[in-house]
């Protein structure tokens, strides 16, 4: 997911920032669930990870293949203050994934697409040889995740945004030979998603809608702006410091078939069914089209294979399979657990997001089904390296800010002393500069270069990282004109002593 690899990278400023720092100095018993836990133990489970991670608004649901949904339950409110039913709008995030590759499979079954079709053959702009279809669906085209970076995020929502962030891919280079290993990447669906579009000759929503919403009964489901606006989509929520803040931005029309597709609970019960061969299964896609879309064929980790949109795994404790996706926008976060043996499924959303929180809300998700199925939930927390992260950047800022007002202290206020030798003075000068002018290009431009991400998507996923960035890298720009300008006037000083 695209915020996962932020989380990633959120590491590698930890490294270098560290460095940086150095430089500057109880409820009623409830009817049992199938497979051993009880709903009740789920409300309780989620309820209180919801408590501990401070989520404004949650919705979660069971689901089982023969019955449809089976238990339901909503705590708080959205972005505008409404309580949250199972009629509430939530954005996605990677969760279209499974959606986009639910569509494309339905061409392959069609006749119009093959798996193992060359993507050139349908998106003859695309230049790159040796990708196929079958290679974007599991992740394995050799398309970097700094190559879905580059394009996402756009909210581009007037006609053709699809096309034209997928032709932004058209002479991409490849960081791996296609098939030779998983690299996940939005770059893959963004492809698809113009796929769809090409070879169906409609929108990606109007496909959506027609093909796979309709049939399942989605009627709350989003897909471009009009969508949001017509369902009432409210702001999500940003985590700033620890704490949620209310957070809005416009939908994003071009990024939906691979992170800004929109349902509620009441849509994704349909949805979720249907992955089990329930429902209205019949009506979007063969069981046969189903397994294969469930069936990871590229390793992720040791038990983990990466399927077509979905993620193969296993609860090896439980001896139970589950088929598996979560998905996060900078303010909403939603994950879908199946255990397709079991015929149960598992449902959760969030209205609140932030990247050092992603293993926190999946593991959530995973530890729902776990209980569900009478186990006992893993141990799961935030990433510890974002707090240290903010903590340098904390520190940094905080010295830069002290140091920036002394300086502006000594230009109005000059020392009347000896400053040294003019050579002393430049030197001492020109190294402090320089340190600030060091600091001020890695806070714009060398740790985002670095890692491949643009300043902005810092501010747009991790705010107080990114304020905290902008602060820091300008007042080392300040504060290298302040050291010179102290150094100029100390240098007139000491002439005009020599002359006397």
């Amino acid at each position: 997911m695209r915020a996962a690899l932020l989380r990633a990278r959120i590491r590698a400023w930890m490294l270098l920032l560290l460095m940086l720092a150095a430089v500057t100095t109880a409820g009623v018993p409830a009817a049992r669930a199938a497979d051993g836990g009880s709903y009740a133990e789920i409300d309780r489970y989620a309820a209180a990870q919801r408590e501990r991670a401070d989520v404004p608004g949650t919705a979660l649901a069971v689901v089982d293949r023969d019955k449809g949904l089976v238990h339901s339950r909503t705590w708080g409110s959205d972005g505008n203050g409404a309580p949250i039913t199972t009629r509430t709008p939530f954005l996605l995030g990677s969760l279209a994934k499974p959606f986009t590759a639910l569509a494309v499979m339905q061409l392959v079954e069609a006749g119009k697409v093959g798996l193992d079709d060359p993507v050139r053959r349908h998106l003859p702009w695309f230049r790159p040889t040796g990708i196929t279809v079958r290679h974007l669906l599991n992740q394995s085209s050799g398309l970097s995740q700094d190559d879905g970076f580059a394009q996402s995020d756009r909210f581009d929502n007037a006609p053709g945004g699809i096309q034209r962030v997928a032709r932004g891919l058209a002479d991409v280079t490849p960081v791996a030979p296609p098939g030779r290993r998983h690299e996940y990447s939005d770059a893959n669906y963004m492809l698809l998603g113009a796929l769809v579009e090409t070879v169906s000759g409609r929108t990606f929503s109007d496909r959506m809608h027609e093909t796979v919403f309709g049939p399942l009964g989605m009627t709350g489901a989003i897909t471009d702006a009009d969508d949001a606006e017509r369902t009432g989509l409210a702001p999500g929520h940003r985590y700033v410091f620890g704490k949620p803040w209310r957070h809005s931005v416009p939908f994003d029309t071009s990024g939906t078939p691979y992170g800004y597709l929109g349902a509620t609970l009441d849509d994704l019960v349909p949805f979720a069914r249907a992955q089990l061969g329930g429902g209205a299964a019949s009506s979007v896609l063969s069981p046969a089209g189903f397994r294969q879309m469930h069936t990871g064929t590229v390793p992720v980790r040791t038990s983990h294979h990466y399927g077509l949109g979905w993620r193969d795994d296993r609860f090896d404790d439980l001896g139970t399979r589950v088929v598996w996706h979560g998905g996060a926008t900078t303010d909403h976060q939603g994950t879908i657990v199946l255990a397709p043996d079991r015929g149960l499924a598992v449902i959760l959303l969030h209205n609140a997001y932030a990247a050092y929180k992603d293993e926190f809300f999946i593991r959530t998700g995973l530890n729902a089904m776990r209980v569900l199925l009478g186990g006992e939930p893993e141990a799961v927390s935030d990433d510890p390296m974002f707090g240290r992260l903010l903590t340098a950047l904390s520190l940094t800022t905080a010295v830069l800010t002290v140091a920036t007002g002394w300086s502006l202290y000594r230009l109005v206020r000059p020392r009347r002393d000896a400053f040294g030798t003019r050579r002393r003075i430049l030197i001492r000068s020109a190294a402090a500069v320089l340190v600030c002018l060091l600091l001020a290009a890695t806070a714009f431009l060398f740790l985002p270069g670095l890692l491949a991400i643009d300043l902005g998507q810092v501010l747009l996923f991790t705010p107080d990282a990114g304020y905290l960035l902008v602060t820091a890298g300008s007042l080392a720009l300040a504060l290298a004109a302040l050291r010179g300008l102290v150094a100029f006037q100390a240098m007139r000083r000491s002439a005009a002593r020599g002359r006397n």
